[in-house]
């Protein structure tokens, strides 16, 4: 619930894939976050942008919502830190 301590903000991760590499790498040499932010509209248009700048598909962008935690909280913690 908004407003609430401990309560977490949605934001809006962007995402990149490298899909350049030879033979079989692992998942997390592939996934890289590249930045959050608060606007999915602006995230949306980054995720767009830099696409735009990697025509050959090799590499590429996108958004998935996620949820900000204040410090000191996570999705586990159920009382404020001490």
């Amino acid at each position: 619930m908004p407003g609430t301590p401990g309560a977490p903000e949605q934001v809006y991760v962007v995402l990149r894939a490298d899909l350049f590499y030879d033979g079989d790498p692992a998942i997390e040499d592939l996934v890289t976050a590249k930045e959050v932010l608060r606007s999915l509209e602006l995230a949306e248009r980054e995720a767009a942008r830099l696409n735009a700048l990697h025509p050959d598909g090799k590499t590429r962008y996108w958004v998935r919502a996620t949820r900000l935690y204040p410090p000191g909280y996570s999705a586990g913690s159920i009382e404020p830190p001490a």
